[in-house]
């Protein structure tokens, strides 16, 4: 026979909170999961990318990502006047979106143009004509 001792009480409470916390954890897991670009997901990367490219700077930073090539996250903000974290906010849209990819090197963010997502939307919009 098991009994209610305060060490039992205590780690049965520990348990619970564990697993509570293990599937919050799971779940925030999945939401990001849905708020990322995945292959083959075309719907969603659609969303996804139409969504990042509805801001104007947004689409200004592509074009010029396509342009100029790579370039460092400072680079790329210095023409639109915007501070660092302006800047590195549209970044993680545009990355999420897969539009672009970032890397660091040292203590700089290079970031870079992933053609492939956008000849994706393409395909998606076209098959949406008919």
């Amino acid at each position: 026979m098991k009994y209610w001792n305060p060490r039992r009480v205590k780690r049965v409470r520990q348990r619970k909170i564990r697993e509570e916390n293990a599937a919050i954890a799971r779940n925030i897991a999945i939401r990001e999961q849905q708020r990322r670009y995945t292959p083959g997901d075309h719907e969603k990367n659609a969303s996804l990318m139409l969504d990042a490219l509805g801001h104007i700077e947004r689409r200004k930073m592509v074009f010029r990502l396509q342009k100029d090539g790579a370039m460092s996250l400072s680079k790329l903000a210095r023409p639109f006047r915007m501070k660092l974290p302006t800047a590195q906010a549209h970044v993680i849209i545009l990355e999420r979106a897969g539009i672009i990819t970032t890397h660091k090197q040292g203590r700089v963010r290079m970031c870079v143009y992933a053609p492939a997502s956008l000849k994706e939307l393409s395909k998606w919009l076209a098959s949406q004509k008919s």
